[in-house]
């Protein structure tokens, strides 16, 4: 009996491969497009959903889906401005993101807490609180965009490590907030790879009855996945609040399907049980770049996201194919056929 081996491609090199082909294509008709500067503002265009990706991820791969994540974004960002303007707070970015974290961790686990103690599924949970943190914006805290910036947070928009001069976007640069968000891609491989938790996120994704079996606590499991997703959108929302130089009562409406189709196209499942940090950022990326590319290629905005949901479905399709194993029917001349029995 003959064995054969199959070289089956990581999700993950599969989208790097994506995005090399797709800058080079874009490159050939819009040579503009292959340039530090461009690079610089694609990374600065993904920063905050990425980080917000990164929080999605651990409810993924726990096999729950969230909904309320951008709500929380908006909300935590919000309300944190608000409370440090009040007090007089002049300084940058980094209170900015403690207390925002902290807002948002505590959204998280209060829709945890929900969810578990009622034995109820994330999603339908996720629906409400996405509702009830926008509302709490716009009816308790102020319905209108806020443009008052500390005095630590003026010019963070183009805060750069390193800048580049472009004739087309002119200059631009490496933002400083990337070192964020590699902090937060460290960290969370860190949790995912080497505590009990993490590996318990994967247990409980891939087969809740057995990980319950064998010893997991679901319920703690679940609430620590959401709590981490929450500080993540609250640092997402400041983040993106600077970049406009505003903070919105609805920041990332609307947001939330592309921040989890971007997870999914980094080999992420809605089932569960799969997901990795540099998956999520790449798939993130991609949604960037090929956004960008429809710009640069002359596609019209009223068709952007028509081609960019065709797109995608060609992505999944190609990716659900790819997945399914082959069987074939072997036959060997000579020998008695199976059908004649």
């Amino acid at each position: 009996m003959k064995s054969t081996r199959t070289f089956q491609m990581s999700q993950e090199f599969v989208v790097a491969i994506l995005l090399v082909s797709i800058c080079a294509i874009v490159g050939i008709f819009s040579p503009s497009f292959i340039s530090f500067a461009t690079l610089f503002e694609m990374i600065r265009g993904s920063l905050a959903f990425a980080i917000m990706g990164l929080g999605v991820l651990p409810v993924l791969i726990a096999g729950e889906v969230d909904l309320s994540f951008c709500s929380v974004a908006a909300f935590s960002a919000f309300a944190t401005h608000h409370i440090l303007l009040r007090l007089g707070y002049q300084g940058g970015i980094g209170v900015y993101l403690i207390l925002s974290g902290l807002i948002g961790s505590l959204s998280g686990l209060i829709m945890g807490v929900i969810a578990t103690r009622f034995k109820l599924p994330v999603f339908p949970v996720s629906l409400g609180f996405w509702m009830f943190w926008y509302g709490i914006n716009l009816f308790v805290i102020s319905p209108v965009i806020n443009f008052t910036l500390p005095q630590g947070l003026v010019g963070y928009y183009s805060r750069y490590i390193v800048t580049v001069r472009d004739p087309v976007i002119g200059i631009s640069g490496l933002h400083e907030a990337t070192i964020y968000l590699l902090v937060l891609a460290f960290l969370m491989w860190m949790f995912l790879k080497y505590t009990m938790t993490g590996r318990g996120l994967y247990a409980v994704g891939g087969n809740r009855e057995v990980a319950l079996r064998i010893g997991y606590d679901v319920g703690r499991i679940i609430r620590i996945a959401l709590t981490l997703n929450g500080a993540f959108a609250g640092i997402a929302g400041v983040i993106q609040g600077s970049f406009y130089r505003y903070f919105s009562p609805t920041l990332f409406r609307g947001q939330e399907l592309s921040v989890l189709t971007a997870v999914v196209i980094g080999g992420a499942s809605l089932k569960g049980g799969k997901g990795s940090v540099l998956g999520t950022i790449l798939g993130v990326f991609f949604i960037q770049v090929v956004t960008r590319s429809l710009v640069y290629l002359g596609v019209k905005g009223e068709y952007q996201q028509f081609v960019l949901g065709l797109m995608l479905i060609m992505f999944f399709v190609a990716s659900s194919v790819k997945g399914k194993p082959r069987t074939k029917l072997i036959t060997k001349s000579g020998s008695g056929a199976q059908s004649g029995r």
